[in-house]
């Protein structure tokens, strides 16, 4: 929806949202229903007859998918089915219509437990969940794509994004029981993660498809900062005035421990953790 609110200020372009609304909400799109450059499709990318609806693109932003890590572990025949099966899908579509620019949104979750810190391009892929693996398994069928049929893409592999609109991730849970002043549950507590706020990874996604040195390559899309689990609790319950209290559990086996994104293939300016917590309580 954040990519649709920047598209959109372009008025030359004209843009199709194919989704299933699995995780998403139609309200969050809800200001462009009556906008006819905008075309919403409300189908499945495991079914191949959904793409019959989408008509003349010059570009594909692929975003879709089980984007929870808990999610897919929880629900893992839907994470394969929708994560590769539907990008072999929409790979499928994109190489038959000689689709000009393809941007496939994978993870740092592909890297899993990483040897080194900050984690570039050229670390090894070992996920150590079933997310990951999905995202993995679609950025080789990217590169295979690619290699075949010429499909100009780019990986990039997002670090943790946040920001409004979104729900069952870190921050969201955390802004909301913290909110309510409700227990914040931690699991383990000193992982070290990579917060990357949404209106930054939007722009990378624009700019990168719009600059041909990109086609091909794989990118990171982080700030290079590391943040604790514990230290993100702590700074929600101050900014939001809490009263709720840290309660730790024991860790998860499929939660990586650590990660801080490094990328020498293009410059991010990012904004600071602690703005970004607070735009969100005063966009709420």
């Amino acid at each position: 929806s954040h990519l649709v609110d920047e598209l959109s200020k372009d008025r030359d372009n004209n843009i199709t949202i194919l989704d299933n609304f699995h995780r998403g909400s139609a309200s969050n799109i809800r200001n462009h229903v009556k906008n006819k450059k905008i075309k919403i499709i409300n189908n499945d990318i495991r079914d191949y007859n959904s793409f019959k609806k989408i008509g003349d693109i010059g570009c594909i932003y692929h975003l879709a998918a089980q984007s929870n890590v808990a999610g897919a572990c929880f629900e893992p025949d839907y994470a394969l089915s929708s994560n590769v099966n539907g990008t072999y899908n929409i790979l499928k579509y994109a190489s038959k219509n000689k689709i000009k620019r393809f941007i496939f949104a994978s993870s740092r979750e592909v890297y899993g437990n990483p040897k080194y810190l900050p984690v570039n391009e050229k670390h090894p892929l070992n996920p150590i969940n079933i997310y990951g693996a999905t995202k993995a398994c679609s950025e080789m069928l990217c590169n295979t794509f690619s290699k075949l049929y010429g499909l100009k893409i780019t990986i990039l592999r997002i670090a943790n994004v946040y920001g409004p609109r979104d729900k069952d991730r870190v921050v969201p849970i955390f802004m909301e029981n913290a909110k309510n002043s409700k227990d914040l549950e931690l699991f383990g507590g000193k992982q070290v993660l990579d917060f990357i706020w949404i209106g930054d990874v939007i722009k990378s996604f624009i700019d990168i498809s719009k600059n041909d040195r990109y086609i091909g390559e794989t990118i990171n899309i982080g700030t290079g900062v590391g943040t604790s689990i514990e230290t993100l609790a702590k700074s929600i319950i101050k900014l939001t005035n809490s009263k709720s209290r840290i309660i730790y559990k024991k860790p998860r086996n499929f939660d990586v421990e650590k990660f801080i994104a490094k990328s020498d293939k293009i410059k991010l300016k990012t904004m600071k953790l602690a703005d970004g917590l607070k735009k969100m309580i005063s966009l709420d």
